[in-house]
């Protein structure tokens, strides 16, 4: 689960995509708390690097905690907090995390924030998806386990935010990304903090997001990364577009791609390609088709095959998953 943001954009980025159905309970006229979180195996059969087909056993579930409060001049606070068994992730679990000790932890803290929100917006201080993420990649990022290439000025780290009221459709947000002194990207880059901005307007029929990241803490020298999403629906079919273009390691890379969802009685298919170029390699086509079986009200499973167009087949292949979300 991550946060979404205030735009259609984000919610339709997400369909397909499990959601868990917190169980939630009133402690007082003012706090309510949830529980909730999910079962996520997955199965994926694929090639590697030398084209030999390999299978592989993966586990993606979480438990999830939130918290909301009223307090002072009708505002209110929140807490959201999510464990993952970082250890039975394999190799799937330093993906999109810049920690990656935490593979060796069997459970570990995956996002954890806190949001103060009124009519001034929201602020939000905690381990998040940073707002490139959250405004662009997150439109890439429906499938279960193959994935599309995305943007490298994708966080999971600490982050201050804000997030703007949403003004008739329009709203922008600006944040921070915190580095101590004796941490790693503070050591490599000399940088302590990284500057990142989103912009989202609701153009009916049209929902478009625009997002920068500075990443300065990736790479001292980064040229920063800048991408853009839209989100429309033709009849039943809902359409995304994404563009994005980084310079936050060594290469420069640009991805551009198209990706189309619909539902049927008894789930959705969803089918993407984009197009990557990545300095040093030979421009590649991407194509991911996904279908999924609703077994019951938040559990389905899914069948993903992917062929990336990389040497050799790697990633060509098929993925098998199950989602019960709670």
């Amino acid at each position: 689960m991550m946060k979404k943001t205030t735009s259609a954009l984000a919610i339709a980025a997400l369909l397909g995509t499990g959601a868990a159905s917190a169980a939630t309970f009133q402690i007082s006229d003012d706090t309510t708390v949830g529980i909730g979180g999910a079962f996520y195996p997955a199965y994926t059969n694929t090639k590697n690097s030398s084209g030999n087909t390999e299978s592989s056993y993966a586990d993606y579930s979480r438990l999830i905690f939130s918290a909301d409060k009223a307090a002072v001049d009708g505002t209110t606070a929140s807490l959201y907090y999510q464990l993952r068994p970082q250890g039975a992730l394999g190799t799937f679990a330093d993906a999109g995390d810049t920690d990656t000790d935490e593979t060796s932890a069997g459970v570990s803290t995956h996002v954890a924030y806190a949001t103060l929100s009124g009519e001034f917006g929201s602020v939000t201080y905690g381990k998040n998806d940073n707002l490139f993420y959250r405004f662009v990649g997150v439109t890439q990022d429906y499938n279960d386990s193959i994935v599309f290439t995305r943007s490298n000025g994708e966080e999971r780290t600490r982050v201050a935010t804000y997030e703007s009221p949403d003004f008739d459709g329009f709203g922008f947000a600006v944040e921070s990304e915190l580095s101590a002194d004796g941490e790693q990207a503070k050591t490599d880059t000399g940088n302590s903090n990284s500057f990142n901005g989103a912009v989202y307007a609701d153009l009916e029929p049209v929902q478009v997001h625009a997002a920068y990241s500075q990443g300065n803490l990736q790479n001292a020298n980064s040229d920063g990364a800048y991408g853009l999403a839209a989100v429309t629906s033709i009849d039943v079919v809902d359409l995304k577009a994404v563009y994005t273009n980084s310079k936050i390691n060594s290469d420069k890379l640009t991805t551009a791609g198209l990706f189309a969802s619909t539902s049927y009685s008894f789930g959705s298919l969803h089918l993407g390609a984009q197009s990557v170029d990545l300095d040093g390699a030979s421009n590649r086509t991407e194509v991911i088709g996904r279908a999924t079986y609703d077994i019951a009200d938040n559990v389905y499973t899914s069948v993903e095959y992917g062929s990336l167009d990389k040497a050799n087949d790697e990633g060509n292949g098929f993925a098998v998953n199950l989602w019960y979300g709670f």
